[in-house]
């Protein structure tokens, strides 16, 4: 031992070697020869020093209770945990000697690294988390009813009059000469409310211990109800219980005086003389409805050199198209490959019954704890007979060419 230390350096190297020493014995001979080699720095007289060595001697008598009360645990082989089991079962393995026949179970599992699919079993809860929410199928976005003219009703029909077959007209008359004369027919034109229904049979424990089933079942039904209703509103034949929808009754492209005229007419000629057509009418058209596809293929229409060729094409920075400062609006319900341009306010939308939820039962329901959801919404739209030309329908290709300069 070295006797010229200083207080400081005493204590320094005592926890040193108490440090060094405890990281690995395992024994009780360890402990009693740590003790020894401790007990040789208290020739030290100085205050500093016995008490790091009284607390040191505290620390070892611990280590000494828990070697009393702890075994230590080693990994035992395969070879091992055979002769162990074969030592504790020797009385049930004579026994089958001597019956010179049987079987006897050794309970063999050698100690060693706990994995999670060697040591977990019955489930995977624990290695689990749940995301709150649900994945919901994704489906197109119902636009219509934001475009059209919409309005409620008390009534089961819509009636409106129309001017028809207008004869005569003004005129300029001279002095003492008969004056002009004019008339027209009214026609009374009738619209009945239809009704769109979507309905989901489900168990009473399964609303009830999926907390979220219910809104999840309202979600779904409404929103199936407002895509049919918006695809009727575009595409209904009128036929049955159908609604009578815009492209039932809009007119067709039809090229006029731009027919044969156009050198390779694209996407965009087409929309404009479409717009053009419509204007002659005497309407003025507020939308332009493209599949996503087609407004894609407008957009990147380029000369040879591949400079963009659209000057009447406006993309703004909220990235809205807009012909002729005519909004270009995009959605799946549109086939691709056609177009519909129209003055939108004249396509007429009557709420009869919003969209509602109902609960109920149905047949033997109760007793099999079953209820229905039920979501439904009545309604009825028409374009008037006068108004048809508000509206002109047509496909690319068709028009295209009848665009093309011979």
């Amino acid at each position: 031992m070295e006797n010229n230390l200083t207080p400081e350096q005493v204590i320094e190297k005592l926890n040193s070697m108490f440090s060094e020493k405890t990281a690995n014995f395992t024994s009780k001979e360890d402990l009693e020869g740590l003790k020894s080699e401790i007990a040789k720095f208290k020739v030290y007289d100085d205050s500093a020093v016995k008490t790091a060595i009284a607390t040191l001697e505290g620390k070892l008598e611990g280590f000494r209770e828990a070697t009393k009360n702890q075994a230590t645990i080693t990994a035992k082989s395969l070879g091992q945990a055979i002769s162990e089991s074969y030592a504790k079962n020797i009385e049930k393995i004579n026994e089958v000697l001597e019956r010179k026949g049987g079987t006897v179970a050794l309970d063999i599992k050698a100690v060693g690294t706990m994995t999670t699919t060697g040591n977990y079993t019955g489930g995977t809860v624990a290695l689990t988390q749940l995301e709150t929410g649900v994945a919901r199928i994704v489906r197109r976005k119902p636009f219509l009813r934001e475009l059209v003219n919409s309005a409620g009703t008390t009534s089961k029909y819509i009636t409106y009059i129309e001017q028809t077959s207008p004869e005569g007209g003004a005129g300029m008359t001279a002095e003492g000469a008969l004056k002009s004369q004019a008339d027209f027919d009214l026609v009374e034109r009738q619209a009945i409310v239809k009704k769109i229904t979507a309905w989901i049979k489900v168990s009473k424990e399964m609303a009830s211990d999926l907390p979220f089933m219910q809104g999840e079942i309202n979600t779904e039904l409404v929103e199936l109800v407002q895509l049919k209703l918006d695809e009727q509103i575009l595409s209904g034949d009128g036929l049955g219980d159908n609604l009578v929808g815009i492209l039932t009754n809009a007119i067709a492209f039809s090229a006029g005086g731009f027919a044969l005229s156009i050198v390779t007419p694209n996407e965009a000629d087409v929309i404009r003389v479409a717009c053009v057509q419509i204007e002659k009418e005497e309407f003025m058209p507020n939308y332009i409805l493209l599949n996503p596809e087609d407004c894609a293929k407008m957009e990147l229409i380029k000369t040879t050199q591949g400079e963009y060729t659209y000057p009447m094409i406006y993309v703004n920075s909220n990235g809205d198209t807009r012909i002729k400062g005519i909004p270009v609006l995009t959605n799946t319900g549109i086939a691709t490959g056609t177009f519909l341009v129209g003055d939108f306010t004249k396509s007429n939308l009557r709420i009869r019954e919003e969209l509602n939820i109902q609960v109920g039962f149905v047949n033997d329901d109760f007793t099999k704890n079953l209820f229905t959801i039920l979501c439904e919404a009545r309604a009825t739209h028409y374009v008037k007979t006068n108004h048809y030309k508000a509206f002109v329908k047509g496909t690319f290709s068709t028009a295209k060419t009848a665009l093309l300069k011979a």
